[in-house]
């Protein structure tokens, strides 16, 4: 019963609206051949038919005028959208141009104080880039563009502008393997710069060394630098490796037990030295 009284209804209202528009298109057929066939002069029936009209007229450039404007404003938005996209991506490739800027300074920074060191030093080097990382604990290490074809041999130390990193592990004739000073299983000697005194740097696996065999009688303290000692002919005398940043004094034992922090960024490697020899060192 719903579903019928609503079919009446819904055919109701078409033939009213077919009725309606097909009046107002009358009146306008009317009113055009009055306005062109009839006289100049308007008479009754005119008047009235202007009357009735105008309304409807009026009703009609309104909806006519504001389908104009809905129309202006929405290509207006899609102009808007459309520059907007356009300035977002203008935005982008200049964020990435600054962004190649920035590394190209920052990268250009680094590479003079290298060549700054380099003239500096009398110890033939040979300059090399890290290509690869072992994050494994016991063996913390590097992989180099340099080898044996370089004069790159187990044993070379490895330094940058800043300190010792560490030393060449294995070396075939393209590429080397470098085992940072961090790693547990290296071990340096060296000298506190200060007092001329001999010790075993290790390192811990994070970023600080251990220095050991330091006896109490020896005075040390935050800040000493700690230097290679160029014993054994692996490390050249005087490099530096760090400054002591905590002794621990206790009162049993023979030494003390002191914390170094490295004088290189172990995090920013990027370019390294290798010194150069003839020979592999003598294990």
């Amino acid at each position: 019963m719903r579903q019928q009284s609503t079919r009446k209804r819904s055919s109701r209202f078409r033939i009213f609206r077919l009725l309606f528009f097909a009046g107002l298109l009358m009146t306008l057929a009317c009113i055009f051949l009055v306005s062109t066939l009839g006289s100049q002069k308007f008479g009754g029936l005119h008047k009235l038919i202007l009357e009735a009209a105008g309304p409807v007229q009026k009703v009609v450039a309104s909806g006519v005028n504001y389908l104009g404007s809905f129309k202006q404003e929405y290509l207006d938005v899609l102009a808007v959208g459309e520059e907007n996209k356009r300035l977002w991506q203008e935005l982008q490739e200049s964020r990435a141009l600054v962004h190649k800027s920035r590394e190209a300074m920052a990268t250009n920074a680094r590479l003079r104080k290298l060549l700054a060191f380099k003239d500096s030093s009398d110890l033939p080097m040979v300059a090399a880039t890290v290509i690869g990382k072992d994050p494994s604990m016991w063996f913390r290490s590097l992989i180099i563009d340099r080898g044996t074809s370089d004069g790159v041999f187990k044993g070379s130390p490895v330094t940058n502008s800043e300190g010792i990193v560490g030393q060449v592990l294995t070396a075939s004739p393209h590429y080397s393997k470098v085992l940072l000073a961090i790693a547990p299983s290296s071990a340096i000697d060296v000298l506190l710069q200060k007092s001329r005194v001999r010790g075993i740097l290790k390192g811990t696996g994070s970023q600080t060394y251990r220095l050991e065999y330091v006896l109490k009688t020896v005075e040390v303290e935050e800040g000493d630098v700690v230097v290679t000692a160029g014993y054994g002919g692996m490390f050249p005398t005087g490099l530096p490796v760090g400054v002591v940043s905590k002794v621990i004094r206790k009162r049993r034992g023979m030494f003390h037990e002191i914390e170094v922090r490295p004088s290189v960024d172990y995090k920013t490697l990027e370019y390294l030295f290798v010194l150069q020899r003839k020979e592999p060192v003598p294990q």
